[in-house]
């Protein structure tokens, strides 16, 4: 008699015993009513069944437009970092370069503009190995679906005076590559698109 065929072996459970069959539903919004709305954001309130069966008001904001950031290397491997007051958090903060992007604009094309609006500093030459997408993150997916493209870019030099938006008071720094990992490490730098790209060139090796 043949040995019986073993059952086939299944995937591992994920951390915590989360499995995808066992994500948490959906939930069903009811209605929407808009609240506020100028040129940068605008708040909307749903009307939101959950999967209990338990009617809730969920607060949202709707983004003005795609971020876009750019970290930036000199020829020297310097990363190019701005100075900032944040109103949102009353701090002076580390940032990269970077905005929203306009409605129909190429991203990588968003992220040059907004480089060299803020600095006036671009790539001497826009190549596939001069400027890199590294990813996207989420700027708060508990508020809303805003999201950040990050690029790389290297071989930065001046190219023209800067333009900035009349509360764009910054002013710019050029930083080690190991001083950017260890502000970051040691929470100096908490801005997420920073975090953010300092982990991306680093599992691409790059820092």
């Amino acid at each position: 008699m043949a040995d019986p065929i073993p059952p086939s072996p299944q995937p591992p459970p994920e951390p915590g015993g989360a499995t995808p069959e066992h994500d948490p539903r959906p939930w069903q919004t009811l209605f929407t009513r808009q609240a506020f709305r100028n040129r940068w954001v605008g708040v909307a309130l749903d009307q939101v069944l959950l999967p209990t069966g338990q009617v809730y008001e969920y607060t949202r904001l709707e983004p003005a437009g795609v971020g876009v950031g750019v970290v930036g290397f000199n020829a020297a491997g310097q990363v190019l970092l701005e100075r900032e007051y944040r109103h949102g958090v009353g701090q002076v903060i580390w940032q990269l370069p970077g905005g929203l992007a306009s409605p129909d604009e190429d991203l990588q094309a968003a992220g040059l503009r907004e480089l060299l609006e803020e600095t006036g500093y671009a790539p001497r030459a826009v190549t596939r190995e001069t400027v890199r997408y590294l990813g996207a993150v989420w700027d708060n997916p508990a508020l809303g679906p805003g999201q950040s493209h990050l690029f790389a870019a290297w071989d930065l030099a001046p190219a023209d005076r800067p333009r900035r938006d009349p509360a764009e008071l910054v002013t710019l720094h050029w930083r080690p590559t190991q001083w950017l990992r260890e502000a970051v490490g040691r929470g100096e730098i908490q801005d997420r698109v920073v975090v953010a790209a300092v982990a991306y060139c680093m599992l691409n090796g790059w820092i």
